[in-house]
């Protein structure tokens, strides 16, 4: 965020990442980051591309990259494994290995990688995935720790202020966060990567 060249960020993903449906009429969590960045850090030269798609798991994300590395990107935003959870146990181990595939294979092209833990959620999601979700969470904490890639931890920021669980007036259904989980997400985004600041407008909004 030091230099004078311009970045190009990039997010890879599923729903959350998309910023799809849930958030009724708020901006997602890229969007406020953009505002953060564009905006009020007049980094105006930077851009932002999505290539985040409901519904994706890691295996999908890794068959989507080839586009998305097109453009170049300088700085990249993983959020999977949400649906990865689904297969539950067993899906365990080959998750953690496609993982550790996608994000090679982004730094390999020289991008900063951001890896991240998914958010938590309600105890009524279907497919288990409370139950599913923590060895998930922990197997991206242990592949970007190999890596030595940037890691920001939802889950565990989330579990804590849910008592093991999300909180729900963070959440749109049991599974999504709401507007207002966005906005707990970008705040955890902003600290983790020192782009908080108590007198910005936009950090101040994340408060509400």
């Amino acid at each position: 965020m030091q230099s004078d060249e311009p970045i190009r960020w990039a997010t890879i993903g599923d729903s959350i990442a998309q910023g799809a449906h849930w958030t009724g009429a708020e901006r997602d969590y890229v969007q406020l980051l953009e505002e953060r960045v564009r905006y009020e850090l007049n980094r105006t030269t930077d851009s932002f591309v999505r290539w985040a798609v409901s519904g994706a798991t890691t295996p999908d994300t890794l068959g989507r990259l080839e586009p998305a590395l097109a453009q170049s990107p300088t700085l990249v935003l993983i959020g999977v494994g949400t649906n990865d959870a689904k297969a539950g146990p067993d899906g365990l181990t080959k998750f953690a290995d496609q993982y550790d595939t996608l994000l090679a294979t982004l730094q390999d092209t020289g991008a900063l990688v951001v890896a991240q833990t998914p958010t938590a959620v309600l105890r009524t999601s279907r497919y288990n995935l409370g139950d599913h979700l923590p060895a998930y969470a922990e197997a991206i904490r242990t592949v970007a720790t190999r890596r030595k890639a940037t890691l920001v931890d939802h889950f565990a920021h989330w579990t804590a202020a849910g008592k093991g669980w999300a909180p729900a007036e963070w959440m749109a259904d049991p599974t999504h966060p709401s507007g207002r989980g966005h906005r707990v997400i970008a705040r955890t985004l902003f600290e983790s990567l020192d782009l908080f600041a108590a007198d910005s407008a936009c950090c101040r909004l994340l408060d509400n």
